[in-house]
């Protein structure tokens, strides 16, 4: 498994905790959504 794809499943997985399960209102959570559609978008491309 790559980097990319695993920062990616870490980041995604932590957004789904926060957003979720967790009562976090803030909004910089969402960073995490996007970290991880940008590594999974980097990993796809990237992929051989």
């Amino acid at each position: 498994m790559s980097l990319l794809l695993a920062g990616a499943v870490v980041s995604l997985l932590g957004w789904v905790l926060l957003a979720f399960v967790t009562p976090v209102v803030s909004g910089v959570i969402h960073l995490l959504l996007a970290v991880g559609t940008t590594l999974l978008v980097a990993w796809w491309a990237l992929r051989e």
